[in-house]
């Protein structure tokens, strides 16, 4: 559902969070049905506005406390060859992403962060 491009635009199969800050916006509508990671309707998840809540705390403090963050694509685990030939998607894969549960990343995200000094907090 979430890849289908008459709701998200032709560019659907591609990850690229900037889709809701520019003209593609438009794909967007007031549906509560389009995304669904926390379902809608009468049978939402209770913890959504906690998670939205926890996400954002989160996300701010590791913000205050790092000037950068990159892929560290030395050490990274890379996706097969044969991937990168494909359409879509696969074909721009840093990692490999597997699923059980939930999603994750196959043998961890390994990332490069710089610590703020005092003058970035500011």
């Amino acid at each position: 559902m979430h890849r289908r491009t008459d709701l998200w635009g032709p560019d659907a199969e591609i990850f690229d969070p900037g889709r809701f800050l520019d003209e593609r916006l438009k794909y967007l509508t007031s549906n509560p049905f389009i995304f669904l990671p926390f379902n809608a309707g009468p049978r939402i998840c209770l913890g959504q506005q906690f998670a939205y809540n926890e996400i954002s705390f989160f996300l701010v403090c590791l913000l205050q406390t790092f000037s950068s963050i990159t892929l560290a694509e030395d050490v990274q685990t890379r996706p097969p060859a044969g991937l990168a030939k494909g359409m879509g998607r696969n074909s721009q894969e840093k990692v490999i992403i597997k699923h059980h549960l939930t999603l994750y990343v196959d043998k961890g995200l390994w990332v490069r962060m710089g610590k703020a000094s005092d003058a970035d907090n500011m």
